[in-house]
C-alpha cells in the first residue's frame, strides 16, 4: 500500500481506478494509436499472464521492485494514459516473425522475441529495440516513450492507407524531422525507426514503376546521410557529401544537400562554411538544426 500511495503522489494527474483490460486486436489498437497520437506498449500474452516485474522510482531517486506490473491498477492506468496497451496473441508469432526475419537486424529480432515491454508505432514497428536492462524502470520508461505523435499524423494515416514508395519515404523523412525536435535520449531510436521505413521505401522503389528513379534513389541516399547528422557525426556527413559531385545532384535534391552541408558545419561551429549554404535553407530547416544542437548540448 505504501508503494502504491507513492506512485499515486508521483502520478497524481492520472485518473486511477480498476485495471482496464488491455487490447488484443493489434489492428484496432494501431488505428486507435493514430487517433490518440500515441505509441503502443505491447507484450506477448504468455508474459502478460505470467507477470512482468518492473522498478518504480521513489522521490529520492531510489527504486523499488513491483513483482507484477499487470496486477497493479495504478501502473495499468498510467500506461493507458500514455500509450495504447496491447497483449499480443502467441498464435501470430510465427507468421509475423517470417515477415521480419529478412529485413530486420538481429537486435530488432531479439527484442521482438523476448518477453519485455515493446514500444511500437502505429504500424507495429518497435522503437525500443536496445533495452539497457531486462527489468524496466517504469517511471523512466513512461517519461522517455510517452511521445505525442501528432507531428506524424498525416504520414501515418497515408502509410496505413497504402504502402508504397512515397508513403514509406515520406514517413521515414517525417520520423527524422521528429527526431530533430526530440531529446537525445530517444533520438537514436527514432532514427532507427526512420531507417526501417527508408529501407522499405528503397525496396518499393526497385519494384514500382516510377518516373525519375535516379533522383529518388539519390534522395534516399541523402536521407541516409542525414541519419549520421542526427546521430551527431557531422564529420561523417561531410565526408559522404564530398564524394558527390555537384553536377550529379538533381535539382529536386539540391535543397536537402544544402541543408546537410549547412547543418554539419553548424554542428562543427564552422560559421564561415555554414554561411555559404545559409541562403538555401528554409526557416523550418533552421529550426530543425537549432533544435538538434540545443538538445545535444543540454
Amino acid at each position: 500500500m505504501k508503494q502504491l500511495l507513492f506512485i499515486l503522489v508521483v502520478f497524481a494527474s492520472v485518473n486511477f481506478g480498476f485495471s482496464q483490460k488491455w487490447m488484443t486486436n493489434l489492428e484496432v489498437a494501431e488505428r486507435l494509436a493514430i487517433t490518440q497520437n500515441k505509441l503502443l506498449v505491447v507484450v506477448w500474452e504468455n508474459a502478460y499472464y505470467s507477470g512482468t516485474p518492473v522498478y518504480v522510482n521513489y522521490k529520492t531517486g531510489k527504486e523499488f521492485l513491483v513483482e507484477n506490473m499487470f496486477a497493479e491498477p495504478v501502473l495499468d492506468s498510467l500506461l493507458w494514459s500514455n500509450f495504447v496497451p496491447v497483449v499480443l496473441n502467441e498464435s501470430v508469432y510465427t507468421e509475423w516473425y517470417n515477415t521480419l526475419k529478412n529485413t530486420r537486424s538481429t537486435t530488432y529480432l531479439d527484442k521482438f522475441n523476448d518477453d519485455t515491454l515493446k514500444v511500437m508505432d502505429a504500424n507495429g514497428n518497435i522503437l525500443n529495440i536496445k533495452a539497457d536492462t531486462y527489468i524496466e524502470n517504469i517511471t523512466e520508461f513512461v517519461a522517455k516513450y510517452s511521445l505525442d505523435t501528432s507531428f506524424l499524423s498525416n504520414e501515418l494515416v497515408n502509410y496505413k492507407r497504402e504502402q508504397n514508395f512515397y508513403s514509406a519515404f515520406y514517413l521515414a523523412s517525417k520520423y527524422m524531422d521528429f527526431a530533430f525536435f526530440n531529446n537525445s535520449n530517444v533520438r537514436a531510436e527514432l532514427v532507427n525507426l526512420a531507417a526501417i521505413y527508408l529501407d522499405e521505401a528503397s525496396r518499393f522503389l526497385e519494384r514500382e514503376t516510377l518516373e525519375n528513379k535516379e533522383t529518388l534513389r539519390q534522395r534516399v541516399s541523402f536521407l541516409e546521410i542525414q541519419e549520421h547528422l542526427l546521430l551527431e557525426n557531422p564529420k561523417k556527413v561531410l565526408r559522404q557529401l564530398n564524394r558527390i559531385k555537384e553536377t550529379e545532384v538533381a535539382n529536386a535534391n539540391s535543397n536537402l544537400r544544402a541543408f546537410l552541408y549547412f547543418s554539419a558545419y553548424r554542428m562543427l561551429q564552422d560559421e564561415q562554411n555554414a554561411s555559404v549554404w545559409r541562403p538555401e535553407i528554409s526557416n523550418f530547416d533552421t529550426k530543425k538544426i537549432m533544435s538538434l544542437i540545443q538538445n545535444t548540448t543540454n
